[in-house]
């Protein structure tokens, strides 16, 4: 049987119950509504932009604003194909049918873009989860981002739209991988 896009985003919506009882989230307008509780994105290296000064090494310089975006699969994506699949060398993704929505992330560098600990970065993120209705329902997060892979850090959920209209709470954020993956962006997992 053939599974829709519009089909995975329903099973991975409806797929996570209780998650508001168990994280502490206040859903605000989003009363009803289920969480994804678990994501992962795969970053599109090929997107990622910036403007400002450059280290010695090339890498964007501390205050170089920036953004990037990527592709948001089901939690378990990575387990299952490998930590750093998810998006072509050319920046389409990986497993199209499997895409449940887009991820954009803007911010600022705390430390050049070559730093490998600490917060690295100052950002939001939107996770659009509606394909067919960019903007529809959406998910925003904001916080400090560590350049460390594989150690977890927390970040504000500060809204959405549509049913996560008033969304507050956090999410879990871990860098995997340790390393870029085939267009050069990396792999983050969420924990919401």
């Amino acid at each position: 049987m053939q599974v829709t896009r519009k089909q995975l985003l329903g099973l991975a919506l409806v797929g996570f119950t209780g998650l508001a009882a168990t994280t502490g989230f206040s859903q605000g307008g989003a009363r009803g509504s289920v969480l994804p509780q678990r994501v992962d994105v795969a970053m599109d290296g090929a997107s990622f932009s910036f403007e400002g000064d450059v280290n010695e090494a090339g890498f964007p310089a501390v205050g170089t604003p920036f953004i990037i975006s990527g592709y948001v699969y089901p939690g378990g994506t990575f387990a299952r194909y490998g930590a750093l699949s998810g998006v072509n060398p050319d920046g389409s993704p990986e497993f199209p049918d499997e895409v449940i929505g887009t991820w954009t992330c803007r911010g600022w560098h705390l430390q050049d873009g070559d730093a490998v600990t600490g917060p690295v970065v100052a950002t939001t993120q939107v996770f659009d989860l509606d394909p067919a209705a960019p903007g529809a329902v959406t998910i925003v997060t904001d916080g400090l981002e560590l350049a460390d892979f594989d150690v977890p850090f927390r970040r504000a959920i500060t809204g959405g739209t549509g049913p996560f209209a008033g969304l507050t709470g956090q999410v879990r954020q871990v860098y995997v991988g340790n390393g870029l993956n085939a267009s050069g962006g990396f792999n983050t997992s969420f924990a919401f």
